[in-house]
């Protein structure tokens, strides 16, 4: 059973899940006869674990729910992983550099009318920016890869041809005044032969960087212009990785485990204010985040995704995992995201929560 914390240290990534930051060390209550007692009183898992609305596109693949990691706040869940209720009401990050929007959140993918289809693939080339996550001067040296996924939800196969950026990006780069650096350089890349309607996972990594294996990329056909997808990669610094779980965990995570996190976002792909989300895993402690696009850092008063949408479930053995997500819409709890995903040794896994993809409807 989950078990809560309070740790100080919380207040110190695009990585405190439920009511507060939490321990899941895997003990407690376990079968499926396993109760736990929260605010509404006693109940059942699974049986009272209530689906989310809207969840009816992944209930073909959906995980067992592994009763032992249920905690009293666990109401409801989405696909087989419980998760804790939201309590306020989901809104649209509005005032965010980066994947802002206005008007009421746009969950309209998680409808059966709603539901995406594939196109026709095809090869095309993926060109972006090399985007440093908290802290660094230029994102060079950085090497991407992009894979496809095994049917275990394992890195699989390479697809194209890895590339790197250079060790000096000053001309060819995103530009960006900062205090510490004076000025940040993000490098621009090209990732050519990548094929479209199918799902990805982009691996970006470097004698600087810590591996960030990031899920949930799929490429609609009709979204390419003239053969190329604009999307920018994530470079996470490996100082960052250990700060981060020290300002969290005031420790490191375990040496071999890893770490789960990324972004909630609408059907939009614009960044959600007060999204819960969890894993179906034991994970030593769950973060939210605080706003600061340039510096963002655990937040222990936060019981929800803030305006950045970030979220982080931290020291995970490695192995498969699937991560969730729900939000209040009118008052009513509904689904915002399902997806299986693997942890690796000593890095992170990415996800982003941004609808519901081809890949996860029943063929």
């Amino acid at each position: 059973m989950r078990t809560f914390l309070f740790p100080a240290l919380c207040a110190g990534l695009s990585l405190c899940f439920a009511a507060a930051c939490s321990s899941n060390s895997g003990s407690g209550a376990s079968g499926s006869g396993a109760t736990s007692s929260g605010s509404g009183g006693q109940s059942t898992c699974p049986g009272d674990l209530a689906a989310a609305p809207g969840s009816d596109f992944c209930t073909w693949d959906s995980s067992t729910i592994d009763c032992a990691l249920v905690s009293p706040s666990d109401r409801e869940q989405v696909c087989g992983v419980p998760l804790p209720s939201p309590t306020t009401a989901l809104t649209r990050s509005t005032s965010v550099m980066e994947f802002a929007g206005s008007g009421p959140p746009d969950l309209g993918c998680f409808q059966a009318s709603g539901y995406p289809t594939a196109g026709t693939s095809a090869m095309v080339t993926m060109s972006g920016v090399a985007k440093i996550f908290a802290h660094g001067c230029a994102s060079t040296g950085l090497t991407i890869e992009v894979h496809t996924v095994n049917a275990d939800a394992s890195i699989g196969a390479l697809v194209g041809t890895a590339v790197t950026t250079p060790a000096t990006c000053t001309t060819n780069s995103v530009a960006v005044t900062d205090t510490n650096c004076g000025t940040i350089y993000e490098c621009n890349y090209t990732y050519p032969d990548v094929p479209s309607e199918t799902q990805l996972i982009v691996l970006t990594k470097g004698a600087m960087w810590a591996p960030l294996y990031d899920y949930n990329n799929y490429i609609p056909t009709a979204d390419v212009k003239a053969g190329v997808w604009t999307h920018d990669v994530r470079a996470l610094a490996s100082d960052d990785y250990g700060a981060i779980a020290q300002s969290a965990l005031g420790a490191p995570i375990t040496a071999g485990n890893g770490a789960i996190a990324g972004e909630v976002h609408d059907c939009g792909d614009v960044r959600l204010i007060g999204a819960t989300a969890d894993t179906d895993v034991a994970r030593k402690q769950l973060t939210y985040f605080t706003s600061d696009e340039s510096d963002p850092l655990p937040n222990s008063s936060a019981t929800a995704t803030t305006a950045l949408g970030l979220y982080a479930a931290l020291d995970i053995a490695p192995g498969p995992a699937t991560v969730a997500a729900l939000g209040l819409v009118g008052g009513q709890v509904t689904t915002l995201g399902y997806v299986k995903v693997q942890v690796y040794p000593d890095s992170v896994t990415s996800l982003t929560f941004n609808g519901v993809k081809p890949y996860q409807l029943k063929p």
